[in-house]
């Protein structure tokens, strides 16, 4: 049986990809009653309220989110 060697815990939910720029970026998210999370290995993580968009949707601006407060953290 195959194991996760890495030391961080592999991603658990379903898969969630934007462009920005040209670039791709790439997490997943999991729904735990009225909360969304994106889980992303470089990134962080970041959790709202659903509201009346589908997860799906929720999860792509948390991601895009996630990309800009990168982003302004680097400088780049």
């Amino acid at each position: 049986m195959a194991r996760h060697k890495s030391i961080e815990r592999p991603p658990v939910g379903r898969s969630v990809q934007i462009e920005v720029d040209g670039m791709r970026y790439e997490g997943t998210f999991s729904v735990n009653g009225p909360t969304v999370t994106v889980d992303t290995l470089l990134l962080g993580s970041r959790h709202a309220t659903l509201t009346n968009d589908p997860p799906e949707i929720a999860a792509k601006r948390l991601l895009l989110e996630l990309v800009y407060l990168n982003e302004r953290r680097t400088g780049s």
